[in-house]
């Protein structure tokens, strides 16, 4: 039998299709080698678990668990944040983690995020074929006579919330009484984002939708009429496992996942190091310290002048969590400032973790709010810079093998935008121009499709770009 879509393997995880590509003894075979992986670096570790609200979780991680078990002491987060797991890393001096999770993808997927110490990330190319080879030895779990996993969930949850709201101001959004609409979409973002909301003294109002995992603005109708029949300063949803977020304004509007990004970036700019202070940041080790935002080539041109504006250096990295992580421990570790993260709502703040994190992203949209003199979230996105986008997926051609398929269609791509003022191939194809117009092809990490992006100041150029595209990148 065919499988619908085979097992994806990649710095972004492990996916596939529940009883299909992906079943327990999948996650067993790949648990048992990434616990090699660990037990070749660490002795005696200590191995976090966590899951998001799949019904396929708890039989997959039943697999994991028998594949880690040999290998150091287990301990179960539960139904639990992705970025909660990450952070709790630290908490607990822990030298791995694994998620079950298939993140943003489709109900009926699922699959493994893989963190590993000293830098508690998730893995990179060069550890993702590693794990590959090991599992491609064949050394199969055994069964195991190791006892169930210490339930550490409430600690792993307290002590995230905490440490956020260590970086706000949290008297001002207290004062500020905001009446917050979140919508985790029936995942495990829902327990630690209402503790948030709670300490934050926000008036909670929980939308229980059923949409997908993935928060762009087709899938936030509920939230959005929500927001407005309650009367909410601000609504926010978040992907299954809760790395993502999306914003809705008072109005109901979406404004779309990749200005989630641009108003952090924005906020930790102009406050400085001080929670809750519009200031420049003070300069540090001997007033060498460079501010630095770190994003992907496949993020919004706006977070380019956001730095720019602030006179902050800007870092580019490939599409990719770890690729972000490691720039940034590169550059903390130098000595600077800095943040960053991807268009897709992922909020990336060093102090806390390496990873995207929502949670923190809220309190610094909430902290941004309370600062601003009263103004809604409408006038604060208006006075940022402002691109037409256009997101599509595309099904790379059947009859070519992937990266032949690949391959030829960014050779395509790159001759239909011919006069460009920038071409790179960090990762697939960006092609800038003059204008501020740009347009980005590239494999996806997490599914069997191809993504395309187009993006300019001009509406008709967005329209017309995304539809060339799409055009060429359909199977002949």
């Amino acid at each position: 039998m065919t499988s619908r879509a085979p097992l994806i393997v990649s710095y972004s995880g492990i996916r596939g299709i529940v009883g299909d590509s992906l079943t327990d003894e999948v996650t067993a075979r790949y648990a048992h080698a990434f616990g090699r992986m660990i037990a070749a670096r660490h002795h005696a570790p200590t191995i976090l678990l966590g899951r998001d609200t799949r019904a396929s979780g708890p039989a997959l991680l039943a697999g994991a668990v028998r594949g880690l078990a040999p290998f150091g002491a287990l301990v179960d987060l539960g139904v639990v944040a992705t970025p909660t797991l990450q952070h709790a890393l630290g908490v607990f001096d822990a030298q791995a983690a694994l998620c079950i999770t298939a993140s943003h993808n489709p109900s009926e997927w699922n699959g493994m995020k893989l963190f590993l110490a000293p830098e508690r990330v998730v893995l990179d190319g060069a550890q993702v074929r590693e794990l590959r080879g090991l599992v491609d030895e064949d050394e199969r779990p055994t069964a195991s006579t190791a006892g169930a996993p210490i339930d550490r969930h409430d600690d792993a949850v307290r002590v995230h919330v905490e440490r956020v709201c260590a970086h706000l101001d949290v008297e001002r959004i207290r004062a500020a009484r905001f009446r917050v609409a979140f919508d985790p979409g029936g995942g495990a973002g829902f327990e630690v984002t209402r503790r948030l909301l709670d300490v934050l003294g926000c008036e909670a109002v929980h939308v229980a939708s059923t949409r997908e995992s993935e928060p762009l603005a087709e899938h936030l109708g509920e939230l959005r009429r929500a927001v407005v029949a309650e009367r909410c300063h601000l609504g926010v949803a978040q992907d299954l496992d809760a790395d993502r977020l999306a914003l809705v304004a008072a109005d109901g509007s979406a404004p779309g996942e990749e200005l989630t990004l641009v108003l952090a970036v924005d906020h930790l700019l102009a406050r400085g190091a001080a929670p809750g202070t519009l200031a420049a940041p003070t300069a540090g080790h001997g007033g060498t310290a460079e501010r630095v935002v770190v994003k992907n080539v496949a993020t919004t041109r706006a977070v380019d002048d956001i730095a720019r504006q602030h006179g902050a250096r800007l870092v580019e990295t490939a599409v990719g969590e770890v690729n972000l992580s490691r720039a940034l421990a590169q550059e903390v570790a130098l000595g600077h400032v800095a943040f960053g993260g991807e268009g897709n709502g992922g909020v990336i703040f060093p102090p806390l973790h390496l990873g995207r994190d929502s949670v923190t992203g809220i309190g610094l949209v909430l902290e941004r709010l309370a600062v601003g003199g009263g103004a809604p979230l409408l006038a604060h996105l208006t006075a940022m810079p402002r691109y037409v986008a256009h997101k599509r997926k595309a099904a790379l051609d059947p009859a070519r093998s992937r990266d032949d398929a690949v391959a030829a269609l960014l050779i395509a791509v790159e001759a239909e935008f011919a006069g460009a003022a920038d071409v790179s191939r960090l990762d697939g194809l960006r092609v800038r121009f003059a204008d501020g117009s740009w347009i980005g092809v590239r494999p996806s990490n997490t599914e069997p499709v191809v993504r395309l992006v187009a993006e300019s100041p001009s509406a008709a150029w967005a329209d017309d770009a995304i539809a060339r595209l799409e055009r060429i990148a359909r199977p002949r």
